[in-house]
């Protein structure tokens, strides 16, 4: 009779013993599972925060890569403007100096044509004597010159129609042919009408000296009766004029 309630006693014991470590078992297995999901979210955090960190660094190495790119192209900008100024610049300085040269120029042409201009007239004034083999002493051989396309006396040749009437006036018996010539420009016809307008002009000059209409014939050549065979406008100069032949 003692022995089963012993027997009962020890099955009780080893049956609480186990429900002990079944129940320490559980909990630690729950422990162990509980960390284990911690841990799990830690590192999946970790990996999300490193993740997110990766890409802003990235963003923050395009944002200045970008930038840089912005910075490179205003620069490139910049030195394309002030090239571009520069080259504006020189170009204006250019165009005044080759203004200015042009305009030196013209002046000194214009002073070369009138100094000519006048030392005919002194010529034409001071002139004693033979001038060539063709002209008599005394006789004028100055020509009357024209500008370009034009028939009208400019009044600096005024001198040189006064010489001519007044010789003329000295000698009624003379009569003189008044030759118009032109430069090469132009058409024939035109040149030909060009040089009987100058010499008519002369002509009308001649008779308001007094000389009478009668005595002066006129002739036109045109452009075939050249004195300079150049083609520059020094030679052309010297090819518009009105001839007296006496």
């Amino acid at each position: 009779m003692t022995f089963v309630p012993n027997m009962l006693r020890l099955f009780l014991i080893g049956f609480t013993a186990l429900s002990l470590v079944a129940c320490q078992t559980t909990n630690k297995t729950a422990e162990t599972v509980e960390e284990s999901t911690d841990s799990f979210e830690y590192i999946q955090a970790q990996a999300q925060a490193q993740s997110e960190q990766e890409r802003l660094q990235q963003e923050l190495e395009q944002a200045k890569q970008d930038q840089e790119r912005l910075q490179a192209d205003a620069d490139k900008a910049r030195e394309g403007q002030a090239l571009a100024e520069e080259k504006t610049r020189l170009e204006a300085e250019e165009r005044a100096i080759a203004q200015s040269e042009a305009a030196q120029a013209q002046s000194e042409a214009a002073q070369a044509q009138s100094e000519a201009a006048q030392a005919r007239a002194e010529a034409a004034q001071t002139q004693e004597g033979v001038v060539n083999d063709s002209v008599p002493m005394g006789m004028p051989a100055s020509s009357v010159y024209f500008d370009f396309d034009k028939s009208f006396i400019v009044p600096k040749f005024d001198d040189v129609i006064r010489s001519h009437a007044g010789y003329l006036r000295a000698n009624p018996d003379l009569k003189v042919e008044i030759q118009g010539n032109c430069d090469e420009r132009g058409s024939r016809e035109y040149n030909i009408g060009l040089g009987n307008s100058r010499a008519l002009a002369v002509k009308a000059a001649l008779e308001l000296s007094g000389v009478q209409g009668g005595r002066i014939t006129i002739t036109s050549f045109g452009s075939e009766k050249p004195l300079a065979l150049g083609h520059d406008e020094s030679s052309w100069q010297q090819n518009r004029r009105a001839d007296f032949v006496y």
